[in-house]
């Protein structure tokens, strides 16, 4: 007896929704990230994971490019030195004002900026031949982000999506005895993927993150960026004497799902 799957009576984007409102991680603001773009941009251009990202692009035939939620550039500023024209699109003016800064600075003139988020309407952003979407997918409804980004690409979409519910790492919330509820993970978007009738090729991309921080207060704030939520006393305490006792240099290492999605 052949058993039928129940894959298709399951509604994966409905699931996603539903761990993301169950997940102790808030929203980030426009605001948040215009206030840390000049962080993001430091190094950008040099930064491993970039380079390993576009050494798993097929490069053959592409002339255009669409790196939307680009923050300073790094893929599209490197993408656009292989390809005749990039459009970088974020809804962080400070994260486009480095784009350009770093056009500039390699002497690309063919890197448009424009400001745009994923609940804008797209209708003026023409479509081209493949599409990035790099670590940024932390939107409120999956499917329809994906279909507008599968819309604009012509060949193919490359993704990256975190493999883990978190972004702080698992020795600082121990540290701060936090207990969190994750975010939806990878597994997620492959599933409502498959349910949309797309096949991603998968890899993964290790980043190994050394972020030196000089002061306790400055490691505060880097878990409350990424709880996206204020600590409280007893939490304070315990980081400061674990930056007090410990290696000022504290590794992070996120692992990446890359995601090849062909749309021809």
């Amino acid at each position: 007896m052949i058993l039928k799957s129940n894959f298709d009576e399951i509604d994966f984007n409905e699931l996603y929704k539903v761990q993301r409102a169950r997940s102790s991680f808030g929203a980030k603001t426009k605001t948040d990230w215009d206030a840390k773009a000049a962080k993001f941009n430091d190094g950008i251009l040099q930064s491993d994971y970039i380079k390993e990202f576009l050494s798993r692009v097929d490069f053959t035939g592409v002339r255009s490019v669409l790196d939307f939620a680009c923050g300073p550039g790094g893929l599209s500023c490197l993408a656009a030195q292989r390809v005749q024209r990039v459009v970088a699109c974020d809804f962080s003016q400070q994260m486009l004002k480095f784009v350009r800064e770093n056009a500039a600075d390699l002497g690309l003139t063919n890197v448009t900026t424009l400001q745009r988020s994923f609940d804008d309407d797209w209708s003026d952003i023409e479509s081209v031949d493949v599409v990035f979407a790099s670590r940024c997918l932390e939107v409120s409804d999956m499917r329809a982000t994906l279909a507008k980004l599968i819309s604009k690409a012509n060949r193919a979409l490359y993704l990256t999506f975190k493999v883990g519910g978190t972004f702080v790492d698992s020795e600082l919330l121990d540290v701060i005895e936090r207990d969190v509820a994750p975010r939806p993970d990878f597994i997620y978007v492959i599933n409502i993927l498959v349910q949309m009738g797309y096949y991603p090729e998968i890899s993964y991309i290790n980043s190994y993150c050394r972020e030196s921080v000089q002061s306790a207060e400055e490691l505060i704030k880097k878990v409350e960026w990424g709880l996206h939520d204020a600590l409280n006393d007893a939490e304070k305490t315990r980081l400061k004497w674990y930056f007090e006792r410990g290696d000022k240099t504290h590794k992070n290492v996120m692992n990446w799902a890359f995601m090849k999605v062909n749309t021809i």
